[in-house]
């Protein structure tokens, strides 16, 4: 961020302010509701990995995307949230968590939802559902369900998505409609194994889940892909050429109808360098951050134009479900944190200046960006996914807009009340121009991906 505070700076610390206050109003007034001290762990998708990847500053934003604000009617709005299972969990039914979710002006939260191949007929976290779906319904919080199989190695399509098309119908009546299909195919972590096949594997999933779900919830919205940004080597595919196959895979198969409504993306900074800004971008090609969404609308455009899959240049949106920086949590401080940190963190000044930056210099300007859900609300206890007592539970992430513990424990951090004004601006946050992307005309070097890809 820039050292000098603009006018819109101090509008938004002007609102911090009297956002605090109102905090701290709700939470004495929420003080009676019963929350959980340690709620089980919020699936975390972005394990501790290593990549030889270098990281490049990326022009904020390249003169040739942009161009001025276009009208209102044609720029969809834009939706903020959290992806964080905390609420779920929660024993009073989220309650606590949706107050103080709505209280930094985040309406919508993602919630995970495994397929487990020994309980095929049943949905194994419906008591949960059934508990925690109507309180966030009261609540004004719009539920997104991730569905994905466990372990990594079932990937059936016609179980996995017969056990979608039940979900879905059990879960319309609390409104919700929203799935994303698969949680990072393109990974060994949640697809094994990895293979040149996968992004066939997952076209042919993905096809059969879009036709089960709206069988199932006319109002349904299939939401595709949820690809992590980057490769590390054979266990992970990399993006852009895992959304050529899948593209291929979709041509081969002669298909007419669509296979996903709206497309997901995690633009998380590169591993090796977690600290980096919402400005700073992948070097390789193959990968994409957050001001690399073009490769993303590229890939797109290459592996769908002229099908009945549309791109984002007819209609298709991202929603960024997971993104976030983990911030420092000094013992002194907050003793509920446990364990030594594993990686690169930032202050919480830091994290609230880059989570603006990326709401006023990208995503409210980008029109195919309409939902963003920030990884987490609250933060998870362990700094290294593992418990006291040395076992691997996964997680580790201290990214959330709240410190550790729930209610009674939690204090917002910096970003909760800073930010909370961005978010209910919407559009408005944009400080430059809309992003008026079109696609580059077909190099040699795609060329050759996509016939690569269609050989697969």
């Amino acid at each position: 961020m820039i050292a000098t505070l603009s006018a819109h700076a101090m509008k938004r610390i002007a609102a911090a302010l009297l956002l605090t206050c109102a905090l701290l109003a709700g939470m004495a007034a929420a003080a009676f509701a019963k929350g959980a001290d340690d709620p089980t762990p919020t699936t975390t998708t972005e394990a501790a990995t290593t990549a030889t990847e270098t990281t490049t500053t990326v022009p904020e934003p390249p003169p040739p995307t942009t161009t001025t604000v276009p009208s209102a009617p044609t720029v969809p709005a834009i939706t903020y949230g959290v992806a964080d299972d905390n609420g779920k969990y929660a024993d009073d039914g989220g309650a606590w968590f949706d107050g103080m979710l709505t209280g930094a002006n985040l309406t919508e939260v993602r919630w995970t939802l495994a397929y487990d191949p020994a309980n095929p007929a049943g949905i194994d976290e419906l008591p949960f559902l059934e508990r925690a779906a109507p309180q966030a319904e009261k609540d004004g919080v719009h539920v997104v369900l991730a569905l994905y199989a466990r372990p990594a190695r079932v990937h059936n399509p016609a179980a996995f998505c017969g056990w979608a098309g039940q979900v879905a119908t059990t879960v319309a009546q609390w409104g919700i409609h929203d799935f994303i299909v698969w949680n990072e195919p393109n990974t060994a972590l949640y697809w094994s194994p990895q293979t040149v096949g996968s992004p066939a594997g997952y076209e042919a999933l993905l096809s059969m889940c879009y036709d089960t779900i709206h069988a199932a919830d006319a109002d349904a919205r299939v939401i595709g892909m949820a690809v992590s940004p980057r490769s590390n080597g054979p266990t992970q595919t990399a993006p852009i050429p895992f959304i050529l196959g899948v593209g291929a895979a979709y041509r081969r198969s002669g298909r007419l109808l669509p296979i996903m409504d709206q497309m997901s993306v995690h633009p998380y900074p590169n591993p090796n360098s977690p600290t980096d800004g919402p400005n700073i971008g992948y070097s390789n090609p193959d990968f994409y951050g957050v001001p690399n969404l073009d490769r993303v609308k590229q890939a797109v455009w290459e592996a769908f134009h002229g099908t009945g899959q549309p791109t984002t240049m007819n209609g298709l949106t991202f929603r960024i479900d997971e993104l976030g920086w983990q911030t420092i949590t000094p013992a002194a401080l907050y003793p509920q944190y446990y364990n030594h940190e594993n990686v690169a963190v930032v202050q919480q000044q830091t994290q609230a200046n880059d989570i603006a930056q990326a709401v006023e210099r990208y995503f409210a300007c980008d029109p195919t960006v309409t939902d963003v859900e920030w990884f987490l609300l609250v933060d998870e206890p362990t700094r290294n996914g593992r418990d006291q007592s040395g076992k691997s539970i996964g997680g580790g992430w201290q990214s959330g807009f709240l410190t550790a513990g729930g209610q009674g424990v939690s204090t917002p951090k910096l970003s909760y009340s800073e930010d909370a004004s961005l978010f209910a601006a919407g559009r408005s946050a944009c400080t430059g121009g809309m992003m008026n992307w079109a696609p580059a005309a077909q190099g040699k070097k795609a060329r050759k991906k996509v016939k690569a890809a269609r050989r697969r």
